[in-house]
């Protein structure tokens, strides 16, 4: 498999590695050459690999060329990965690590996507030596040419927010690092690592070859030293914290509350801390109906949707189609089906190994602004999906609906739906009988500023369903209560699949009545 990735890499020719990166600018690590005799040293050229004190300096690059030339005299050089390696090994890494559920937006478009990453390519010269620093971020090395020493300490602060960077000349990112520190380890002091204060037990060191493979974690103190020059990509995976998803969560059920939209106003007849105290008073009672009746609230903010890896396309650079299956350094699915079980009188949903059209969200057609084709049809136009369709329900989702019996449907406080007239009525793109019955259910978008969804669809409610979801869109609408069921229905051959198409999407959760 390292055969194949450098076959990727270009066969690790640093030109066009170079030439060939999604990166708008290539970094460049800067040699300074120190203590040299001009007499008798200068033809041996001895650089040294860091700028006065150790610290890296470096600059951005524009021109692959200029970089290019700079790396032949000696400076080391870092840019982003093709692409298609970046998206394969990210994507892979997510699904087979579990972070961030796996989920990941190859385009890099969602900003609130829970698993993000990318992978960097290292292109090494002689000697050249990265000191101590830790990042923020769970790596994966992969070394495709050349020798390196890592060593490593262990750090004091578990998953760290931010990194700490002492080999680099940044001294503006010193206070931004102390702040993050300060809120694990007060007693943190920016530097190299310094057992007991910054690191803990002995340090360690191994040597990296061609092909090898290196996990450290984030907050893992580490140096690196180029023993023989060559080729190395880092793989830096991201995920979203459980502190970030519940506050937005929160912000989102905040926002529902015209108490705690009003601006902070403090005046003689307004008193900011009057007003905060009794908001802060309420805020229990709040995160009560939040948490759900019986717990219910973290599948509020995680739907199944977002518990399990999404099948999405590989986008190359350009937005072309990327085949994911046919890379053998890729996790495949697991292959599943969906089906009725028990005799017809349990209904259970497994995924086929198909593409997956939620997480792409219709790529938000409805609010690009972008005037489409009179001649497309709705469901082209907004990428509709059909419940009784929908096939890729992941095989770890274990839910099952008895058929005959009746549930109480609870509405999740953080979703809602919209009748798609709604959205496009109003401008004159309405299409009257093709939009009649299309519903955007959208999750979760009050806490980030863009206001963008967790989990956006589209999708049309049959008539096999007898109106389900328009009475449901109708019951929302009237229903002031998260705490009481939205409605109460009998599960039938003709909604059973829309009942678990809702829940699989996060619009609602169900109990046996």
């Amino acid at each position: 498999r390292v055969g194949l990735l450098c076959k990727e890499m270009y066969d690790l020719d640093p030109a066009r590695i170079l030439q060939e990166t999604s990166s708008e600018n290539i970094f460049v690590w800067l040699k300074t050459l120190e203590n040299v005799d001009a007499d008798a040293n200068r033809s041996k050229k001895n650089y040294r690999n860091v700028a006065t004190n150790g610290l890296i300096r470096s600059i951005e690059v524009a021109d692959a060329n200029t970089a290019l030339a700079l790396h032949s005299v000696g400076h080391a050089t870092y840019c982003r990965a093709p692409p298609k390696v970046e998206q394969n090994l990210v994507a892979s890494l997510l699904r087979g690590t579990g972070m961030g559920c796996g989920q990941y937006d190859p385009s890099g478009e969602s900003n609130i996507s829970l698993g993000r990453g990318e992978v960097e390519t290292f292109i090494s010269t002689s000697g050249h030596v990265t000191d101590w620093h830790y990042d923020f971020q769970e790596n994966f090395t992969i070394q495709l040419s050349g020798t390196k020493r890592w060593s490593f300490m262990q750090g004091t602060i578990v998953d760290p927010l931010r990194g700490c960077t002492p080999h680099y000349a940044a001294p503006e990112a010193v206070e931004s690092q102390l702040k993050a520190a300060y809120l694990f380890d007060r007693k943190f002091v920016f530097g190299k690592p310094n057992p007991p204060v910054t690191a803990r037990g002995e340090g360690q060191s191994i040597l990296v070859k061609p092909g090898d493979v290196l996990y450290f974690p984030a907050g893992m103190w580490h140096k690196v030293e180029v023993i023989e020059p060559g080729v190395s990509i880092n793989i830096s995976l991201m995920a979203t914290n459980y502190a970030c998803a519940i506050s937005q969560a929160i912000y989102h059920f905040l926002y529902k509350d015209p108490r705690f939209r009003q601006p902070i106003i403090n005046s003689s007849t307004d008193n900011a801390i009057e007003h905060l105290q009794k908001l802060m008073t309420d805020l229990p009672c709040i995160m009560q109906q939040l948490s759900g009746r019986n717990g219910e609230g973290a599948q509020y903010i995680l739907p199944p949707a977002l518990q399990f890896p999404p099948n999405f396309e590989m986008m190359e650079e350009e937005e072309e189609e990327a085949d994911f299956s046919t890379n053998e350094g890729s996790i495949p699915d697991d292959e599943g089906s969906r089906n009725s079980g028990g005799g017809d009188e349990v209904v259970e949903h497994r995924r086929d190994n198909e593409e997956s059209d939620v997480e792409h969200e219709a790529d938000d057609h409805a609010s690009s602004g972008s005037r489409q084709s009179l001649e497309t049809t709705a469901d082209e136009e907004y990428d509709i999906l059909d419940p009784a369709a929908f096939v890729d329900y992941p095989s770890e989702w274990n839910f099952s609906l008895e058929m005959g019996s009746r549930y109480a449907l609870y509405k999740n406080p953080l979703s809602a739906l919209h009748g798609l007239d709604e959205i496009t009525s109003f401008y004159g793109k309405s299409k009257n009988d093709e939009q009649k019955g299309v519903f955007v259910l959208n999750n979760n978008w009050g806490g980030n500023e863009a206001h963008e969804s967790a989990i956006r669809v589209v999708f049309r409610d049959n008539k096999g369903s007898k109106g389900m979801v328009n009475r449901l869109w109708k019951l929302e609408r009237e229903n002031s209560s998260d705490l009481e069921p939205l409605d109460i229905c009998q599960v039938t051959e003709d909604n059973h699949y829309l009942i678990s198409f809702l829940v699989y999407h996060g619009y609602m959760q169900v109990k046996k009545a």
